[in-house]
């Protein structure tokens, strides 16, 4: 249960490379996945982010000394094969080896008598470390159903680490797992994590949770997060010899001692020639990469990250709950593929309810509600991991082939989904309701499909495009309400086959380099100064567009309308037709009159009266 705070040691490339939140940042979610602001910020982390971040470092360290006396003595003649207790730091890591029979609550009970105890209610309490080695399985199952109780208070909080084996948690019938972290003094659930909080994590090998719920667990970072399942590098060797040395576990085999005469300094001396020591595990083995997992029918709530995924080949979630996250429900994370999360929810967390983040590919995710969060619903982002040189030579490319189907996508506080760069990525036949916007893609996507959703309510734009989107659809969408069902900014999309309706301003609106965007076969209704905008968009061709907008009423006032043509060109010309049509009205009525040439000059004592236009006899008509 190590509270204590150790600082990084150079072993920590054994662990996987995951993304921890800065100390002294509100709240430790993914913010390099390129989210912009929003109507509705995330709720802040309730934590300490300075005592919570070493606390991290701390627990990084323990699993890297408990990995390292592992390999170690598979080096040496006497591996070790039977359970161990390792002492780290304040606190004791009981470590389960390889065996061909899993491990079940009675070998717990024998094997930490003092630290798993059964209590009067029924109730299992762990009050150490266990870490289940490569080659042994720990089922977690009891046939009354499983309550086990997770030590979690000011004395210390301890975790169940899988590193390369295989951990089954599962109910019985009517009667589901129940794993909670546990305050001693109160008897409750520990819901502080400034101090840290119990968890469970998988580093590689294989993980199966049914008929369970967990609650209250985990801590700041994702891989100390409650439900943790991450990959892990392999071993670097470098690291285990720098850590050994200052573990002074014992010399490797008949090896000869050094210049000092000490024989206490292993990996640090010279060796006898001849063959080499080669160690009894193999570190290439799958198990120490991927990890796999298969979740079903089970309930998570309280955790500081739900679910935390990275690093994971052949992840299946099914008929599972995400809720009350200190950040987000579901998050694969880093190297996350061939995942399928259906029928399940991520709801009320205080970030999203589910991201995919970049570097995750291949994910389906099917028949999902995310509802009641306080940002995004769903976020997708395949951005690459870098832009140009890097430390780690990092690719440049982008990432994506991901689907968001048949799913619901309600109340959110921002966006009900955001597609964060990335290609080939599918939103399709979704009901997404009342959230800030509906659907947003942005940040160069290419050939993103939004195509069969119903799209409802929003509070400002039903589906937006923009900053750099290419070869994007939008067709056969229903989009209802809202200030702009579909909004388009430097960005090019195909919208087609749309029924919009309800808008509030416009049915369309296409600003700034929307290069070959078309819109085709939509059937607009609403009300607002126009339908289709597209005044703000630069060189748009809009020749042969045909879209049905007989139900659009244009609201538009008759000052603002008079303003649009009171330009002054327009004004001038105006003029210069009036001029052009009174000289011209003036010029054919002087035409209709004949007079006589020389009528003036008559003399008045002929006896004619002169009219101007002919000569009447005096006395006649008078």
């Amino acid at each position: 249960m190590g509270r204590g705070v150790r600082g990084a040691v150079a072993a920590g490339a054994l662990l996987a490379g995951v993304a921890v939140g800065t100390a002294g940042t509100p709240s430790p979610a993914l913010a390099d996945e390129g989210t912009d602001g929003g109507a509705q910020p995330a709720l802040s982390y309730p934590g300490d982010p300075d005592a919570e971040s070493a606390l991290v470092a701390a627990e990084d360290e323990r699993l890297t000394e408990v990995r390292t006396v592992g390999s170690l003595a598979s080096w040496t003649q006497n591996p070790l094969k039977s359970p161990y207790r390792l002492a780290t730091g304040a606190a004791y890591t009981l470590v389960l080896t390889s065996r061909s029979q899993p491990y079940t609550i009675d070998d717990l009970l024998a094997l930490a008598p003092q630290t798993f105890v059964r209590r009067p209610d029924g109730a299992y309490l762990l009050s150490e470390n266990l870490v289940i080695e490569s080659g042994a399985t720990l089922n977690l199952a009891d046939p009354g159903g499983l309550r086990l109780l997770l030590a979690s208070d000011a004395q210390g909080f301890v975790s169940i680490v899988n590193y390369g084996g295989r951990l089954n948690i599962a109910g019985a019938d009517g009667a589901p797992a129940q794993i909670t972290s546990f305050d001693r003094s109160s008897e409750r659930p520990d819901r502080r994590t400034t101090d840290g909080r119990a968890y469970l994590r998988s580093i590689g090998g294989q993980v199966s949770i049914a008929d369970t719920e967990l609650s209250d667990l985990g801590f700041w970072s994702g891989r100390t997060g409650g439900l943790s399942l991450t990959g892990t590098d392999r071993p670097n060797s470098g690291s285990l010899y720098d850590l050994a040395d200052s573990l002074k576990v014992g010399a490797v085999g008949n090896a000869a001692p050094d210049v000092e005469g000490n024989k206490n300094s292993p990996l640090g001396q010279v060796l006898p020639a001849g063959d080499l020591p080669v160690p009894s595990v193999d570190v290439d083995a799958p198990e120490y990469s991927y990890v796999s997992a298969a979740i079903s029918d089970t309930t998570v709530s309280g955790n500081a990250f739900g679910i935390f995924v990275s690093g994971a080949n052949g992840l299946d979630v099914r008929n599972s709950t995400f809720d009350g996250s200190l950040v987000s429900g579901i998050v694969l994370h880093r190297y996350v593929v061939n995942a399928v999360i259906e029928k399940s929810e991520a709801t009320g967390n205080a970030e999203d309810g589910i991201v995919l983040a970049r570097a995750t590919t291949g994910i389906v995710l099917s028949q999902v509600t995310a509802s009641d969060n306080h940002r995004n619903g769903v976020t997708m982002s395949g951005l690459p991991l870098a832009t140009g040189p890097s430390a780690t030579g990092t690719s440049l490319a982008s990432y994506g082939n991901n689907a968001l189907s048949n799913s619901q996508v309600s109340q959110n506080g921002r966006y009900g989904v955001e597609v964060i760069g990335g290609s080939n990525v599918s939103v399709l036949a979704n009901d997404i309701n009342a959230n800030e916007v509906g659907v947003v893609v942005r940040d160069v996507a290419d050939g993103v499909d939004v195509v069969g959703n119903n799209v409802s309510d929003s509070a400002t734009q039903g589906i937006a495009l923009r900053d750099g989107v290419v070869g994007a659809t939008v067709s056969g969408n229903i989009v209802t309400g809202g200030v702009t069902s579909v909004y388009v900014r430097d960005a090019v999309a195909a919208v087609g086959h749309n029924t919009l309706s309800g808008a509030t301003n416009h049915a369309v609106s296409m600003v700034g380099d929307v290069g070959t965007s078309s819109l085709q076969e939509n059937t607009i209704s609403g009300h607002g100064p126009s339908a289709v905008e597209t005044e703000r968009a630069h060189d748009l061709d809009t020749t042969g567009w045909r879209n049905d907008t007989s139900g659009w009423q244009d609201t538009t006032p008759f000052l603002v309308t008079l303003k649009r043509f009171a330009q002054p060109l327009t004004v001038l010309w105006i003029l210069l037709a009036a001029l052009l049509l009174f000289s011209a009205v003036r010029g054919a009525r002087s035409r209709g009159r004949k007079a006589h040439p020389y009528a003036d000059k008559r003399p008045v004592s002929d006896g004619i009266a002169v009219t101007g236009t002919e000569r009447v006899p005096e006395g006649v008509g008078a």
